[in-house]
């Protein structure tokens, strides 16, 4: 593990202080990795993507992508791959590696509070809407909308999380700009979205 994730949120959790961490993941380019994400060992990072608040990624590629707060990200994810040309002499990346001939990747977008399962594949320029949740082993290839559930190969929606009043409320409300430690200190009723909601807007109110 690149860093002790829990001792660090616990402190973060209790006082707000951000703790800088020691990371070993594999960075070929630059990158924005937030001081309160956690990227594991395992991880390949490139291609200029970020990573925000409370984000966690255990191990995979991620190449190129934008990667939101909160978002749990499994073992053996690849987001944002490269592509290959068709039709060219050859697929192989000898071709262009060193060269501006082949136009660059699309920007992955993953949302806030994404969970992503064990052995996911995201194809290259696909967005993950806030909230989503991507079933271990799927192939997504296309975009993805907010708390949306889908599974498969190729990835299809099986349900949403909620029902659309209560997706609205969150997008709007966006929780995830919230410091977690208010949100525990406040006493919010993480189990029950609906009073969630209305302590969060609560609390959001007190603070403006």
């Amino acid at each position: 593990m690149g860093y002790d994730m829990g001792f660090r949120h616990w402190i973060y959790k209790k006082t707000g202080l951000k703790l800088r961490k020691n990371v070993d993941y594999s960075v070929r380019k630059k990158t924005t990795i937030s001081e309160l994400a956690t990227v594991w060992s395992q991880v390949v990072i490139d291609d200029e993507s970020t990573v925000d608040d409370h984000s966690y990624i255990i191990s995979g590629l991620v190449k190129n992508t934008k990667i939101g707060k909160y978002c749990s990200i499994a073992t053996n994810v690849t987001i944002g791959a490269d592509r290959h040309p068709t039709d060219w002499l050859s697929t192989h990346h000898f071709q262009y590696n060193d060269t501006d001939n082949f136009k660059p990747l699309k920007i992955t977008t993953i949302g806030n509070d994404v969970w992503i399962g064990a052995n996911v594949v995201i194809m290259t320029g696909v967005n993950i809407g806030d909230g989503a949740i991507i079933g271990a082993s799927a192939v997504v290839t296309k975009d993805v909308p907010p708390y949306a559930i889908v599974v498969g190969i190729p990835a299809k929606m099986i349900r949403y999380r909620f029902d659309p009043d209560i997706i609205n409320k969150l997008l709007e409300l966006k929780w995830w700009d919230i410091e977690h430690y208010e949100l525990i200190k406040n006493n919010i009723n993480f189990s029950n979205v609906e009073k969630a909601i209305e302590q969060i807007e609560m609390l959001k109110n007190k603070v403006a």
